[in-house]
């Protein structure tokens, strides 16, 4: 009986220590929001305006900056599951919040709410210049 336990309790941390790298991996090569950002949105009383997006953050917490024409606003939300949900953290009266999905092209589509309305957003990744 104890050599049975010991088996069973080895054979467990053997599987426990295998698995650790496979998860860290997964995690590792998971898609991600992170990165500068140029948004267009459509449907507000100027007509299509591009806009940027900076977004930092692993894991699902998100932060970020949303750069518009009247100065840069500070956004906080997640990324889980292939969406993304941010909202301003200044709130009030100028509050608003996002939602898109992350596509398989690694672009960024979905609709922006605010006090003038909502309006249809996509975002394309800036590459890094090397």
């Amino acid at each position: 009986m104890t050599n049975n336990l010991a088996r069973t309790v080895a054979i467990g941390l053997i599987s426990m220590w295998a698995a650790a790298p496979l998860g860290a991996q997964a995690e590792k090569n998971a898609p991600t929001v992170a990165g500068k950002w140029t948004m267009t949105l459509q449907g507000g009383p100027h007509g299509a305006t591009t806009m940027g997006l900076t977004l930092e953050g692993a894991g699902r917490k998100i932060t970020g900056t949303f750069a518009t024409p009247h100065g840069d606003m500070a956004v906080k939300g997640e990324f889980a599951d292939g969406t993304l949900t941010l909202a301003t953290v200044e709130g009030g009266e100028q509050e608003i919040t996002f939602n898109a999905k992350l596509t398989a092209d690694d672009t960024l589509s979905g609709y922006l709410s605010s006090a003038k309305g909502d309006m249809t957003w996509t975002a394309t990744r800036v590459k890094e210049s090397r």
